[in-house]
């Protein structure tokens, strides 16, 4: 939890425009007045009280959600951080129009090799390899930023779950798009955790 609070604040200075807790279920964006916001009916959990908390917050959980500049249904919610789109995807129906509508698809499922249209993808495989992740834009560019990244190499870190190569400025990927999913294609079945 010490490497997901320091997301916070690590980029050089600059403070995450999108956070993503290790199990894709919470996320915050930051608003144009700089202040995190988080989806409707979020309610308070370790992760989410500690991003408020090293974010200065001094609202809890409820009263931030209750707020919200997202827009949501049963499937998923959409928001927008810097004139990107931002989309948490609840249930796969909702994949098909959100990858194409997104520029950053967040979902707490695998998504496979379905979603490729949209600029950045944080998934459960994404998840479960590199923890919670940061998500910073700057200008034109969207840049990903994962625990995984930041804590180092260390012996009981998985190979698969070191730091992302560099990519040409404008793009960012929280998982390999070419990468074979193997397992991960096989249907959702509504359990998130599986």
């Amino acid at each position: 939890m010490i490497a997901a609070i320091g997301l916070l604040v690590s980029g050089e200075g600059t403070r995450p425009d999108v956070l993503i807790e290790r199990d894709g279920r919470n996320v915050a964006l930051r608003t144009e007045d700089g202040t995190l916001a988080l989806p409707p009916a979020t309610r308070a959990n370790y992760s989410v009280d500690n991003w408020l908390l090293a974010d200065g917050e001094e609202r809890d959980a409820e009263e931030v959600a209750a707020t919200s500049p997202f827009r949501c249904d049963l499937l998923g919610c959409i928001g927008k951080v810097k004139g990107k789109t931002i989309a948490v995807v609840r249930h796969p129906a909702a994949l098909e129009e959100d990858c194409r509508i997104a520029d950053i698809v967040i979902a707490p499922f695998s998504v496979g090799k379905g979603c490729s249209t949209a600029r950045v993808v944080v998934d459960r495989r994404a998840l479960q390899a590199e923890g919670a992740h940061a998500i910073y834009i700057e200008g034109l560019s969207i840049r990903s930023e994962s625990v995984a990244e930041t804590r180092g190499r260390r012996p009981w870190v998985p190979e698969r779950a070191l730091p992302k190569p560099s990519l040409p400025a404008g793009q960012a990927y929280a998982r390999d798009p070419g990468a074979d999913d193997g397992e991960d294609d096989r249907p959702f079945d509504g359990n998130p955790d599986e």
